[in-house]
């Protein structure tokens, strides 16, 4: 009976030391420790996008994190002011390019009204042209006549008097004319120079 128990004595004792060096094993394992050794780590650094101040930090040194999760907050204030001050810009900008619209519409109508002066002047002229030739045929008939004594001098001068107004008549005309396209060539810089300064038409408008 004492041999008995002693041999279990002994198998406890000897299971307890298998033990003791399992877990020592195990321990040194997964913590393992020197004076001498050095331990390594990925170290990745988190940075933000933009810069600013940071109004709250949820989480905490050596904390589990996972994709979604909320770092750091920065103040959003700077970046709002940011945004207003864009949005007022873009609302100004806004009111230019509705002025420059205007300024074209106006440079259109200028180049419109010169021409519709222009051929309401070269209509002028076509008539007045067709006023000297008439006029004309009727002094030289006149002139024709007056040896003959079938007309008057005094009839003579009337219609040479209606042939030099209508000559000066149409000189004006060609001179409103010249007024007309220089006007037209005018009003076409205008409506250019608005184009250029408007640029392009919708949102490829810088």
């Amino acid at each position: 009976m004492q041999k008995v128990l002693k041999y279990i004595f002994t198998g406890v004792i000897v299971a307890i030391a298998v033990g003791l060096v399992l877990f020592k094993y195990r321990d040194y394992v997964t913590n393992p420790w020197t004076r001498d050794g050095q331990v390594r780590a990925d170290v990745i650094q988190i940075t933000s996008r933009v810069s600013g101040p940071i109004v709250n930090l949820p989480i905490r040194d050596n904390q589990f994190v996972k994709a979604g999760d909320l770092l750091f907050e920065i103040d959003p204030r700077t970046f709002q002011a940011s945004l207003d001050q864009a949005r007022a810009q873009l609302d100004e900008t806004g009111d230019n390019v509705q002025a420059l619209g205007k300024q074209v519409e106006a440079a259109q109508a200028g180049v419109n009204a010169s021409r519709a002066s222009i051929a309401q002047a070269q209509s002028a002229i076509d008539q007045f042209n067709a006023t000297i030739a008439k006029n004309k045929s009727e002094y030289e008939r006149k002139l024709e006549l007056l040896p003959k004594k079938a007309t008057s001098q005094r009839s003579v001068e009337s219609a040479k008097a209606s042939y030099d107004v209508s000559v000066q008549k149409k000189i004006s005309a060609e001179a409103g004319l010249r007024q007309s396209h220089a006007a037209l060539a005018e009003s076409q810089a205008s409506l250019a120079e608005a184009q250029a300064q408007l640029g392009a038409v919708g949102e490829s408008n810088a």
